[in-house]
């Protein structure tokens, strides 16, 4: 499968803010729900997802977890949204990903005033069993707008979730600390901890 099956499976995701909707972030479908990085949508606001031209509200209250975290201390940022009858061609693996193992990477970014899917490819730079995160590499620079966006492989496997730029872990368990981010690189949320909090 290439990526043009699985595009219209990574959506944007918007902030309503007065009157106006704001890029928050981007979404992908799994099973029968909507998953984001849990920041992405940690105020009780109105939220949107764009399927196409149409926008849907995402109600505050059917979120799994209601309520998220402020930090990330607990090591983990994902949130689910019930959509039942999906079908969605991307499914979540059943291992994380190996050091060094090639992944492809779906994201919405503003660039610079228009918003745009991009697909690129990323590399695992270590593995790091003690955490819930992989720092990856990416061949093109992604940067705000990607929490959230899924992480698999070619045949359509998620094997982790986009959070943010960061470089460092700092303690077993605990999330990545930000840090000045390397040039193409972040951190991916791992499948095995997607699972933990999937309902």
């Amino acid at each position: 499968m290439d990526d043009n099956t699985f595009q219209p499976y990574v959506m944007p995701i918007f902030r309503q803010m007065g009157n106006v909707r704001s890029f928050a972030g981007t979404a992908f479908c799994i099973d029968d729900y909507l998953v984001t990085a849990g920041h992405v949508i940690d105020s009780q606001q109105v939220y949107y997802v764009r399927n196409g031209n149409d926008f849907h509200v995402l109600e505050h209250d059917k979120w799994i977890p209601r309520i998220l975290p402020a930090d990330d201390r607990l090591g983990y940022d994902v949130a689910f949204y019930p959509v039942p009858g999906l079908k969605s061609p991307l499914s979540l693996a059943t291992s994380d990903a190996k050091r060094n193992a090639h992944l492809n990477v779906l994201c919405w970014q503003l660039k610079p005033q228009e918003l745009l899917q991009v697909s690129t490819q990323g590399l695992v730079l270590q593995d790091a069993e003690e955490v819930g995160y992989q720092h990856i590499s990416t061949v093109e620079h992604i940067t705000h707008g990607c929490s959230g966006c899924p992480v698999f492989d070619g045949d359509g496997k998620v094997l982790g979730m986009i959070t943010m730029g960061r470089t460092s872990v700092d303690a077993k368990g605990l999330a990545p600390l930000p840090r000045q981010m390397a040039q193409n690189t972040c951190w991916a949320f791992k499948a095995s901890h997607i699972k933990r909090f999937m309902p």
